[in-house]
């Protein structure tokens, strides 16, 4: 069991670290997309992205799934350790709670906007003065 709650727990953190999954902006559709088309709007939002890399880092996008992680697995571990005293296998419960809490904290950090605020307000700048509105992003 503790050999599938770990595998589980890297392909959730895999999958929440995967670069492509990465959060992307979303721009209105004014005059200004619709000129260009999809394929430049979708060629801007790389350069204003890889930009924002260039000058805020990417060390600023997805820190949030691994801090999320790393603090599910000290929860998970914890709580896992008191049903194991409870239980007689403390070691195990606690390395088996320490996986599925940092599964679990992974996900939850995957799944909440995972781009810091100086990386978004760069890229939103940069599309703004190439013509574009952003609106969001996911």
């Amino acid at each position: 069991m503790l050999s599938k709650t770990l595998s589980l727990a890297l392909f959730i953190f895999l999958i929440s670290s995967c670069p492509a999954c990465a959060k992307k902006p979303v721009v209105y559709p004014n005059d200004h997309s619709k000129t260009v088309g999809k394929i430049q709007t979708d060629q801007d939002i790389k350069y204003c992205m890889n930009l924002a890399d260039e000058n805020i880092g990417k060390a600023s996008r997805g820190k949030s799934s691994v801090r999320s992680g790393v603090k599910g697995g000290l929860i998970g571990g914890a709580i896992g350790l008191g049903i194991g005293i409870v239980t007689g296998s403390p070691g195990t419960s606690a390395l088996a709670g320490s996986a599925g809490g940092a599964a679990g904290g992974a996900v939850g950090g995957a799944v909440q906007d995972n781009t810091d605020a100086a990386y978004r307000n760069f890229v939103e700048k940069c599309l703004t003065e190439k013509g574009y509105e952003p609106i969001g992003w996911r």
